[in-house]
């Protein structure tokens, strides 16, 4: 079965992956299961409850064809949580793509996935991350993708969605991928 590890925290942008869910589970047929530190419910910043399926110790990321993680202010509460490090190290070792949008960067920075790669995320998360970021290299561009690793800016939802979905091949022609880079950005 497909799968998409979808990592919820209290305050997190519901916003910033909305297409990116919509997509992976309409055109992709991924089933998305979602886990919080504890097992508990969280609120994102657009006010919807989210109930997780999993505790975040208790992922077997080989389950998973990707983790999605989302940003905001609030990811600083998750930066010191050992099985959310240990959670993403073992997706990387293992090659399973992670998807970071916004400051959700911050938490590959704190697992040193970026050491010596180049990330993207807003201005601001670098300023308030600083530490986590040593050794990393912050381009500033909207959207990149290095080593099974996909960050974003924050405003960059779109491109976040078409990456996510070159990443799983989830578009059939350039045309339908065209096609959902406008849908995103409200154009179709």
């Amino acid at each position: 079965m497909k799968k998409i590890l979808f990592i919820a925290y209290n305050q997190y942008a519901d916003f910033e992956i909305a297409n990116t869910l919509f997509f992976v589970k309409k055109v992709g047929k991924y089933e998305i299961e979602t886990a919080t530190l504890l097992g508990e419910n969280v609120t994102s910043l657009g006010g919807l409850i989210t109930c997780p399926q999993v505790k975040i110790e208790e992922v077997n990321v080989r389950d998973y064809d990707l983790v999605l993680i989302s940003g905001r202010d609030g990811i600083r509460e998750l930066l010191d949580e050992q099985s959310l490090v240990v959670l993403l190290q073992n997706a990387f070792s293992l090659k399973i793509p992670i998807a970071a949008i916004c400051a959700s960067a911050a938490l590959l920075g704190k697992a040193g996935l970026l050491k010596r790669k180049s990330f993207t995320c807003l201005p601001n998360t670098v300023e308030s991350f600083q530490d986590v970021f040593l050794d990393a290299n912050y381009t500033g561009e909207l959207i990149r993708v290095s080593d099974g690793l996909i960050t974003a800016k924050g405003t960059a939802f779109a491109e976040f969605t078409i990456a996510v979905g070159d990443t799983l091949k989830l578009w059939s022609s350039e045309h339908q991928k065209e096609n959902a880079l406008k849908f995103c950005k409200g154009l179709s």
